[in-house]
């Protein structure tokens, strides 16, 4: 009973604009960024990222990259969609990490779009170059210059930290179980440690990936609506 008060004042504070449809929504484009990354991730030619890697690859199967680039720039819209409505959930203990997931994931949507646009920029390289050499130089120019480390790479390194904050954050509100972290943290460390060019590895980190974002999504869609309106009465009798 000297709880009572609290409860009622904690499931007054209704989010009007928090629809059911906005629930399936967030669900959705949770599971569907991560299925569309792996997706994409697996239509493109293996390649190291190095200039040769890189022009091989444009040059071999300029089609698959196009089709790549389209995909993850479609997860990088979803991505966005799912991230900041997951955060929204998690309220006491794992917001901060939530929300910063959610910062993470905004930033690592950027950063997706600006892979897809260089994928579309080295085909246009290789097809306009007189040489393999000539496309050579220029891709390993770009591929050196400062600006890409410095603002490009951590946006990608961004969506990783993403991946792995809010299965963490989930988890801490009591969302979800350790083996959701688990998978995104062997998802991550794939990431890191793997090489890009090993088509084997990539599939399990994508499928690692995309099993991590299905249990959050599954979760998400399980909460009633009261819940989903009010997250802070989530586990509340």
């Amino acid at each position: 009973m000297l709880n009572e008060p609290q409860v009622l004042s904690r499931t007054s504070r209704v989010d009007a604009d928090a629809s059911p449809t906005h629930r399936m929504v967030t669900a959705a484009a949770l599971a569907g960024t991560a299925a569309l990354i792996g997706i994409g991730g697996l239509i493109a030619p293996p390649n190291d990222g190095q200039a040769a890697g890189l022009y091989d690859a444009a040059s071999s199967a300029p089609g698959r990259l196009t089709v790549e680039a389209v995909v993850i720039t479609i997860s990088s819209i979803l991505l966005v969609v799912g991230v900041i409505g997951a955060a929204r959930v998690v309220r006491g203990r794992g917001r901060r990490l939530a929300w910063a997931a959610a910062l993470f994931g905004v930033m690592g949507a950027l950063g997706h779009v600006a892979y897809a646009t260089f994928s579309l920029i080295t085909i246009k390289i290789v097809d306009a170059s007189p040489s393999r050499a000539a496309a050579l130089e220029t891709l390993d120019s770009i591929n050196s210059d400062a600006a890409i480390g410095l603002l490009v790479m951590p946006l990608i390194v961004a969506y990783a930290l993403s991946v792995v904050l809010l299965p963490i954050a989930f988890y801490r509100r009591r969302l979800a179980p350790l083996w959701v972290v688990g998978l995104a943290g062997t998802a991550f460390v794939l990431e890191v440690v793997a090489p890009g060019d090993v088509p084997a590895a990539a599939a399990v980190k994508y499928a690692l990936a995309v099993a991590t974002a299905a249990a959050l999504a599954w979760r998400i869609a399980q909460l009633s609506d009261t819940e989903w309106r009010n997250p802070e009465t989530i586990g509340w009798t």
